[in-house]
């Protein structure tokens, strides 16, 4: 029998109640004894959002378990990183470590024992900076162990401690110093790879991109050489694809079927160093842009998706 689940976890949600209750399903069967529950407030120019926002709400009222519960619902919207980022400094400002998962977001039930497990054993590990729910290697095994170390972090459902939240800046610090320093060349092997993480951070350097908090969560974990554990096999799937998604709109894009598997041991990979094969393949996955003549027209779409699962 797993040992309850201890460590707080932070669940961020917005609209779609259907969406959402699947999602606080997973919760609720893993009862969480401290529960913290952020919403962003309904847009302004968008008739009806208020509504459905409020229905969003109503599924997480129902706490039907021992559970000491904190909630910050917002009246205005803020959009998606100030939201995210606000919802995080909350929650961080009063627990030292914590599980975060977003309305869309279904984990499997091995996925809160894992990150308490993670959390725990390396809580006083400066070199691991996050635990991702997320495998995109295709059911390819890294590494010796039943998970393995990366220099990139997925959200869609994740684990981090405050000592690694306070690392994250709105604005990417250092830009010209981390360009110059070829970080990106020395840990993806492929030059499409390559150009798409440097164009990534490009657009948020520059404020093209001004709705992510993830890719600067990418950015700070690169910038202090830290790692991210990654499970052997995925134990996340979003099912938030579609027209009412904010980022993960195309149902057709492979991420959109997801399949999840348990995970029940934590043997630790032999060697403490990040997979660059792993990397590389995830990176590969998300610079990928489909044939000409589709491309043109679901290519946004495709980046709108992949860009979700980074969180922004």
């Amino acid at each position: 029998m797993a040992d309850p689940l201890t460590t707080p976890v932070l669940f961020l949600i917005f609209r779609q109640p259907e969406v959402t209750k699947v999602a606080f399903e997973q919760i609720r069967k893993a009862k969480p004894k401290k529960l913290y529950i952020s919403a962003d407030g309904p847009r302004s120019d968008h008739p009806g959002e208020d509504t459905e926002c409020e229905a969003t709400r109503a599924v997480v009222a129902s706490i039907d378990w021992d559970c000491e519960v904190r909630t910050r619902f917002l009246t205005n919207n803020l959009g998606l990183k100030k939201a995210v980022s606000s919802a995080l400094d909350w929650f961080f400002d009063e627990e030292d470590e914590g599980i975060i998962l977003e309305y869309d977001c279904v984990p499997d039930a091995s996925f809160f024992a894992y990150c308490q497990e993670m959390l725990r054993r390396y809580r006083d590990d400066i070199r691991v900076f996050s635990i991702t729910g997320n495998n995109l290697q295709s059911g390819v095994r890294r590494g010796s162990g039943d998970y393995y170390f990366s220099r990139f972090t997925s959200v869609w459902g994740w684990a981090t401690w405050r000592r690694s939240w306070s690392l994250w800046r709105s604005e990417l610090e250092d830009y010209d110093a981390f360009v110059e320093s070829g970080v990106v060349e020395s840990i993806v092997l492929d030059k499409t790879a390559q150009q798409f993480w440097m164009s990534t951070f490009e657009a948020v350097y520059s404020g093209v991109n001004v709705t992510t908090w993830a890719y600067n969560l990418v950015y700070a974990q690169l910038k202090h050489g830290s790692y991210c554990i990654v499970p052997n096999t995925n134990l996340v799937k979003n099912i938030g694809f579609g027209a009412a998604g904010t980022n993960a709109v195309d149902v057709s894009h492979p991420l959109a079927h997801l399949q999840t598997d348990e995970l029940t041991s934590y043997v630790a990979p032999t060697f403490f160093v990040p997979d660059i094969v792993a990397d590389t393949e995830m990176s590969l996955k998300a610079s990928y842009s489909p044939p000409r003549p589709l491309a043109r027209r679901i290519a946004s779409s495709v980046f709108r998706s992949l860009r979700s699962l980074f969180g922004g």
